[in-house]
């Protein structure tokens, strides 16, 4: 699925007053550990939602697992949204138009490795990431894997735009929407869940550099971290390289 950026978005509407409980969790990439880490502590039920904000795959060693574990979830009667992330959509191109360069420039390899040549889940994994929604507009909150245009309404944004946006959205002070904006994708080299600005929420937590994945509950505004131990040594890095 080549992301069309004139198509009609698909994005779920949903009331916060039918949930408990609304958990957001974004870019795991792979890190299958950590996820089943934060559901222990999350202890999620029925009458909760929890928002997958795209970017399962690629770059950790557990991509398979990650969908696998979703899919079972959701079977199993949790309220589970999984949203479409820019990673998400490096793996159907791939997978569909044969754009192995990127994929694999950006984690595919490690998805590839971790079906171990299970094509017919891999099959049954990507038509259910196919069918993924944009977004999640909560009325308050809009969930979101990059952002939006700030230039645009909710309704004239395309789905590139809400997938790949960086900048252009984070670095600018007003939206032409009253709603927050709940997103990922640009990575906290912190290791932290950020509160940009009152109309940005950034929960990208850098799983695959900083070894961390947060989640938000935007209810109670409850934070929690699980992580590989690894934050320190990657800071330390980075800040000698600035």
């Amino acid at each position: 699925m080549r992301l069309n950026r004139s198509e009609v978005m698909n994005i779920v509407k949903l009331k916060m007053e039918d949930y408990d409980r609304i958990w957001v969790i974004s870019d795991i990439h792979g890190y299958h550990d950590l996820f089943l880490k934060l559901l222990n502590k999350i202890k999620l039920t029925a009458k909760d939602l929890l928002i997958i904000n795209g970017d399962s795959c690629d770059r950790g060693p557990s991509s398979f697992e990650m969908y696998e574990t979703i899919e079972k979830l959701i079977d199993g009667g949790l309220n589970i949204i999984h949203t479409f992330g820019n990673h998400e959509d490096l793996m159907v191109n791939a997978i569909e138009d044969g754009e192995l360069f990127a994929w694999y420039r950006n984690g595919g390899r490690q998805t590839v490795d971790s079906y171990k040549k299970k094509y017919e889940i891999l099959s049954k994994h990507l038509k259910y990431i196919k069918n993924m929604p944009m977004a999640v507009d909560l009325g308050k909150y809009f969930v979101v894997h990059a952002g939006i245009n700030p230039q645009k309404t909710i309704e004239e944004q395309t789905s590139y735009e809400m997938t790949w946006i960086r900048g252009d959205f984070i670095d600018h002070p007003l939206l032409k929407t009253d709603k927050i904006i709940v997103y990922g994708h640009t990575p906290n080299l912190d290791g932290k869940i950020h509160f940009v600005d009152d109309q940005k929420i950034s929960i990208d937590c850098g799983s695959y550099n900083t070894g961390v994945v947060g989640a938000i509950e935007l209810k109670s505004m409850e934070i929690i971290y699980e992580n590989t131990h690894r934050l320190n040594i990657y800071l330390n890095q980075h800040f000698k390289k600035r």
